[in-house]
């Protein structure tokens, strides 16, 4: 069924709206995240749970963009009735089918391993909850760390110890915590922006995601006279 100018210009508008949508929440989670204003301090669980919340709406609009369902008001979707459809519209200029297809090529996952991370995040954490996250890989590595040091664990003067390391001599002690805590960063490390094993996306790669998703609707919007999407934000930097 061919899609009219009219209903495709609803589309590609709304779907460029989600992106524009998806970065701010993700910029404004960054922000909440590395923000020092003491005022953050004031309400922790809110600033928490804002914070989260900004996050998870950002990804999920992402992920809603990047979806290659058929069905789906996607990048690939949109891509894929400007290739049969624009013809009807009676527009003065042509598509450059060269760079639609290297548009294509971006959005779809077996082409691009940044959306294969999106996809992969969206399958395991934020559209389901996948069970084998759960006991997490990374508390067990974790526990195999402090079980080398002492079965019961201690919080004694700001540090996290055992009976059997505080009867050490103190340089000695010092030696011990300060290797243990090497050992627990290089588990943190080791699991840093891995899901179940398998990558998941930096945030340099969700703002490529989005600025790039914005820059093919804006591509196609500007051949269809439709305002073009700016990344401003009052009070977020781009």
């Amino acid at each position: 069924m061919t899609n009219t100018r009219e209903k495709f210009e609803s589309k590609i508008i709304e779907l460029g709206e989600s992106l524009y949508q998806s970065h701010f929440h993700l910029k404004i989670h960054e922000w909440m995240t590395h923000e020092s204003n003491k005022r953050l301090n004031e309400y922790p669980p809110f600033f928490h749970w804002s914070r989260m919340a900004h996050f998870e709406i950002g990804v999920l609009k992402l992920t809603r963009a990047y979806d290659q369902d058929k069905d789906s008001l996607g990048l690939l979707k949109i891509l894929n009735i400007l290739e049969s459809d624009y013809r009807h519209w009676g527009c003065s200029e042509t598509l450059n089918h060269q760079i639609l297809k290297q548009d294509k090529k971006f959005v779809i996952e077996e082409n691009n391993p940044i959306v294969k991370k999106l996809k992969h995040l969206r399958d395991k954490t934020i559209a389901h909850t996948d069970h084998k996250q759960f006991p997490s890989s990374i508390s067990d590595d974790i526990a195999k760390v402090y079980k080398e040091y002492g079965d019961e664990l201690i919080w004694q003067q700001g540090r996290l110890t055992t009976e059997e390391i505080e009867k050490q001599p103190p340089a000695k002690r010092d030696a011990i915590l300060h290797q243990m805590s090497e050992e627990i960063f290089q588990v943190f490390d080791n699991h840093e922006n891995r899901v179940l094993g398998q990558e998941i996306p930096l945030f340099s790669d969700f703002y490529q995601l989005t600025t790039k998703g914005i820059e093919i609707c804006n591509r196609y919007m500007q051949k269809l006279s439709i305002p073009l999407i700016e990344l401003k934000l009052e009070g977020i930097d781009c």
